[in-house]
C-alpha cells in the first residue's frame, strides 16, 4: 500500500485529522513512532486548531520535511535553508493545485463557527474522495516526489 493510501485510510477510516494522517504516515518512514507523531500533529487539523490557517495536511507535511531535513544546531545553515526551500516548494505546489494553502481558503468553510463542521459533512469534505481526502493524498505524493 502506498503512503498516500495509508494516510487517506488513516484519515477516512480512523478519524484522525489531516495533519495527523500526513505526519504519522511520513514520520513512520523517518523513524518517529506513530503514537508520538499522532500526538505532535493533533492540534494542526482544520488549519491549526480549526482556525482556518495553513492546511493541516500541509502542516503535517512540513513537520515531516523538518524531521528529515531540519537542523538541530543553530549553525547548520544548509539544513535550515533546505527545510525552508522544501516547505516553500510544497506550499507552491499545493497553491498551484488548490489555489491556496489555507484550510479556510481551500474548503471555503469557517470551522470557528458552530455550523462549520456540519457544513463540511454536508459537502462531503471528509468522505472517501472528498476534498480533504484528496488533499491528503496529493500532499503525501508531492512530498514523496520532492524526496526522490
Amino acid at each position: 500500500m502506498s503512503n498516500s493510501d495509508k494516510a487517506t485510510l488513516m484519515f477516512y477510516e480512523t478519524g484522525f485529522v489531516c495533519s495527523q494522517a500526513v505526519f504519522a504516515t511520513l514520520g513512520e518512514q523517518l523513524g518517529i513512532e506513530r503514537k508520538q507523531a499522532l500526538k505532535i500533529a493533533a492540534g494542526f487539523g482544520g488549519g491549526v486548531a480549526s482556525q482556518g490557517g495553513i492546511c493541516g495536511a500541509v502542516s503535517g507535511a512540513i513537520m515531516a520535511i523538518g524531521l528529515k531535513h531540519g537542523h538541530d544546531e543553530s549553525s547548520d545553515e544548509y539544513a535550515k535553508n533546505e527545510t525552508i526551500f522544501l516547505a516553500q516548494e510544497l506550499i507552491e505546489k499545493i497553491k498551484d493545485k488548490y489555489g491556496c494553502y489555507t484550510c479556510k481558503g481551500i474548503t471555503r468553510i469557517d470551522f470557528t463557527m458552530p455550523e462549520g463542521r456540519k457544513l463540511a459533512k454536508e459537502r462531503g469534505l471528509w468522505k472517501k474522495n472528498g476534498l480533504c481526502f484528496n488533499l491528503i493524498k496529493d500532499t503525501v505524493e508531492i512530498v514523496e516526489e520532492m524526496w526522490q
